[in-house]
């Protein structure tokens, strides 16, 4: 038995240690960015050009997983395609997957890639604690503070009431406002093939 513990724990440390980490590093001053496997990502990919189409776009939304054979991992969520025709029409089709049975993740190519926005787990909850304020100082605003304000006894309006359920609401609005811009995803657009590597872009890679 202990043979057995010993052995699961020795899989364990080697797993750790061939862990793969994706990474982007800026083609202007080098700087480097780890991105955090659980982290919030919206993956710019560009379809197959097709016939009267004059582009076309893929956008894949999820949860970004470690990186494996040599493949960048998404558990998607959402799936947007937009494409702009010749003529200008426009079309875009959505899919969700959130509810799917066996959801699996997706495995890309890292050159299938143009831009990646991306958000930490940490940054992701404030951003819904952020909305959370505008919500409830929405409804404070539009829904407590008058129906607040109002004597049914009397069948009078206390102003005063109003105004000061109003502000504080509005406050708490202001602050979910700040928090959610503060917490938008950040974008990095990938070096494409024929593009300068002197121009401020991001490679794409995966670490052993």
């Amino acid at each position: 038995m202990k043979r057995f513990y010993l052995s699961l724990l020795l899989c364990a440390i080697g797993s750790l240690a061939i862990a793969q980490e994706l990474q982007l590093e800026n083609t202007a001053n080098g700087r480097s960015l780890t991105l955090k496997p659980g982290s919030t990502i919206d993956l710019h990919l560009e379809l197959p050009a097709a016939q009267m189409v004059r582009t076309n776009n893929r956008v894949l939304t999820g949860a970004l997983q470690a990186p494996e054979k040599g493949l960048l991992q998404i558990l998607p969520v959402e799936e947007t395609k937009q494409y702009i025709f010749e003529n200008g029409l426009q079309r875009e089709d959505k899919t969700y997957y959130e509810e799917l049975l066996g959801r699996q993740p997706y495995r890309l190519p890292l050159e299938e890639v143009h831009l990646i926005c991306y958000r930490t787990p940490a940054v992701e909850r404030l951003n819904k604690a952020g909305k959370a304020l505008m919500a409830a100082g929405a409804a404070g605003a539009l829904l407590v503070a008058p129906l607040a304000s109002i004597d049914y006894g009397e069948g009078s309006f206390n102003s005063d009431r109003y105004f000061r359920i109003t502000g504080y609401s509005l406050i708490t609005a202001g602050v979910g406002v700040a928090v959610k811009l503060s917490t938008r995803k950040r974008n990095f657009a990938i070096l494409q093939p024929g593009e300068s590597p002197d121009k401020n872009r991001w490679t794409l890679k995966i670490l052993n």
